[in-house]
């Protein structure tokens, strides 16, 4: 199994997705389980950079953040959980395309990702998407801890679809952030 980034073990991030309850022998949720916390590793590293996911790494982790150093390093934390979070909606909803005949008490074992319309899971996907961007801001240290803003407008570039009545400040699908 690959081992979270910034979450403690694989354990711990189980827990953190409610995941505990997944049995040794689902051998394919647990390989799904692992591709997604690799894919995690991966785009830290695509978006950060090497060295400042070393530096992020090396920081400790303080359960009650005082500082700006611990409110960054906590901040990695649950980047990691929502990325590995977001991997699982897309992957984990499929299963009950497969035959496998334990499929039915698997299912009911993966609580966090079963009776969700596929409107409401893309919806979460791209809120959890949102707010990582936001978080890796931060991360990246283009913005620090307490500074953030978020202002979103719609230019009219014809590369975004033009927000519908009621859409016009929800995401980055239809919005574009206001960098002025």
């Amino acid at each position: 199994m690959t081992d979270p980034l910034f979450v403690a073990d694989l354990a711990t991030l189980k827990q953190l997705l409610r995941l505990t309850g997944v049995p040794a022998s689902a051998a394919d949720t647990l390989a799904i389980l692992d591709e997604a916390i690799l894919k995690s590793r991966l785009y830290f590293l695509r978006r950060l950079g090497a060295d400042r996911v070393a530096a992020l790494v090396a920081m400790t982790f303080e359960e009650n953040p005082l500082t700006a150093d611990d409110a960054v390093r906590a901040l990695a934390n649950t980047v990691e959980v929502k990325l590995v979070y977001s991997e699982l909606l897309r992957r984990l909803p499929a299963a009950f395309m497969d035959a496998s005949g334990d499929l039915n008490r698997r299912w009911n074992e993966e609580a966090p990702f079963r009776e969700r319309s596929s409107f409401d899971a893309k919806a979460e996907i791209l809120r959890l998407h949102d707010e990582v961007e936001e978080d890796m801001q931060i991360l990246a240290g283009e913005e620090a801890v307490g500074e953030e803003s978020d202002i979103r407008t719609f230019d009219g570039t014809p590369t975004f679809t033009p927000p519908r009545p009621g859409d016009s400040l929800r995401g980055p699908s239809t919005c574009r952030l206001n960098e002025d």
